[in-house]
């Protein structure tokens, strides 16, 4: 069978910080077949005898100043240039003439049997990001059909609005929308807008790490108002947030995994239940911790209530060390590990042999809805695991039990800054020990590490 590539876009942090990424890099990563099984049967051993997985470095594609976050939209890429407080734009192309991960033999192909082309970027505008340290952007459609780039900026907490041009081209900002207020800790003195989330029904979240905020913004004829804030408890600092699969409609069922820097938690958000009052009741015994009512920060927002018709239905324990700072989220559906629920009963409902928690203990979720959260801690150098039923989140094992399920495993180098799942692949940058680790993951969701490739400062992987 020929080999499979994955070909990548890398960014990080560059000369500007004393840090060591040369911009947006291009890299491969090859899965070469050797006529194993496939691991579907749970055994992880089996997992590594099908195919063996080696990184390579393909090149350069753009040539600017830390790229520390990319976003993929289309043929189009967007980049926070966070040392030089820019925001850049490329078109991407394939250069027919090479072929990705150094395989001239035509062995390497895209797993349909189409030999891999080599990517390029064209860049198509560089702007003033309005904001200092830009760190995450997403790409949002306003209600008059409009496409835009929202952009995170973390020291200042501004949140930036950018037109999209007809082109791709990203066009002087034509919002700032501001940050306020602190939080308890050193690293809480002002406002540091994170994150941006656009839900399914047109609304966008961003994060306030430094406030324990969660902004919510509706679109009005094109201009995105602020509407309101969740609010957590002091020292929380909300980073990253992901959407998980829900169960119903898309538009009105959502779920969002909020990443807690300070917490070492991740907070679940969600519509607010009908003829909900109080917080979200949770179960202690799964390491949830009951939100409780209060204010803080002088928002309107009471911890753990609704703002905007959006709740705080449960908080689970990373297990965190006490100097550790929690980063990034990769959600894996068990229809991914396995190709049907985890030990599917002869009724085919999901059953729990051989993992240790009930994954269908609120509902029977299917197996592309449930699944597996990975998340990094910084400081401990670890990866965790959360189960997901498709309803909430739970401990598969309790924080200080040894194992994958509980402590967790070692992230393959330090500081853990962004966690990429690709198939049963799970890619992770380390950010401050310069490398790129993969690990496969068995069908009973257990990470093997596979390969690691020198990289400077890594902080983003995206798709290409």
């Amino acid at each position: 069978m020929n080999d499979s590539v994955l070909a990548l876009a890398v960014g990080g942090f560059g000369a500007t910080r004393g840090s060591s990424c040369p911009g947006i890099e291009s890299v491969s990563v090859r899965i070469a077949h050797d006529g194993g099984t496939s691991g579907n049967d749970g055994d992880a051993a089996s997992d590594t005898a099908a195919s063996s997985v080696t990184l390579l470095k393909d090149g350069l594609l753009a040539d600017v100043p830390s790229p520390t976050w990319i976003e993929r939209d289309g043929d189009l890429l967007y980049a926070v240039l966070e040392d030089t407080n820019e925001v850049a734009a490329f078109r991407v192309g394939r250069d027919d003439a090479a072929n990705v991960g150094n395989a001239a033999d035509d062995a390497a192909t895209d797993g349909s049997g189409e030999r891999m082309a080599a990517p390029t970027l064209t860049e198509l505008s560089r702007v003033a990001a309005q904001g200092v340290s830009p760190t995450h952007a997403a790409i949002a459609i306003d209600d008059l059909g409009a496409k835009h780039l929202i952009v995170a900026c973390y020291a200042d907490g501004h949140v930036s609005v950018f037109p999209i041009a007809a082109n791709g081209a990203v066009l002087d900002a034509a919002q700032v929308l501001t940050g306020e207020g602190h939080g308890p800790l050193p690293a809480q003195e002002g406002p540091h807008a994170h994150w941006i989330l656009p839900l399914p029904d047109g609304r966008v979240l961003s994060t306030d790490l430094g406030a324990d905020r969660i902004y919510v913004h509706r679109w009005n004829t094109g201009v995105l108002e602020r509407v309101g804030a969740v609010t957590l408890a002091p020292g929380t600092g909300p980073r990253d947030m992901h959407l998980l699969p829900a169960a119903g409609d898309a538009a009105t069922q959502w779920r969002v995994a909020v990443v807690d820097e300070w917490g070492n938690t991740v907070t679940l958000l969600g519509p607010e239940p009908v003829g909900a009052g109080d917080s979200y009741k949770a179960d202690t015994n799964l390491g949830i911790i009951p939100e409780h009512a209060g204010d803080h920060g002088g928002t309107a927002a009471a911890m753990g209530h609704s703002a905007d018709g959006i709740a705080v239905l449960q908080t689970v324990d990373l297990g965190g060390d006490p100097l550790d700072q929690a980063a990034s989220l990769a959600f894996v559906p068990w229809s991914t590990l396995r190709g049907d629920a985890p030990d599917a009963d002869a009724d085919g409902k999901a059953g729990t042999h051989d993992i240790t928690y009930d994954i269908a203990h609120d509902s029977e979720a299917e197996p592309s809805i449930a699944g597996i959260a990975y998340v990094g801690l910084r400081g401990s150098e670890r990866i965790v695991a959360l189960g997901w039923n498709g309803e909430r989140l739970s401990r598969m094992a309790p924080t200080d039990e040894p194992g994958w399920r509980g402590r967790g495993i070692d992230c393959g180098g330090s500081r853990p800054r962004h966690i990429l799942p690709v198939g049963d692949l799970l890619l992770v940058a380390n950010e401050v020990s310069n490398n790129l680790t993969v690990f496969r993951l068995a069908a009973d969701g257990t990470p093997i590490h596979a390969t690691d490739l020198p990289s400077g400062s890594p902080t983003v992987f995206v798709r290409l």
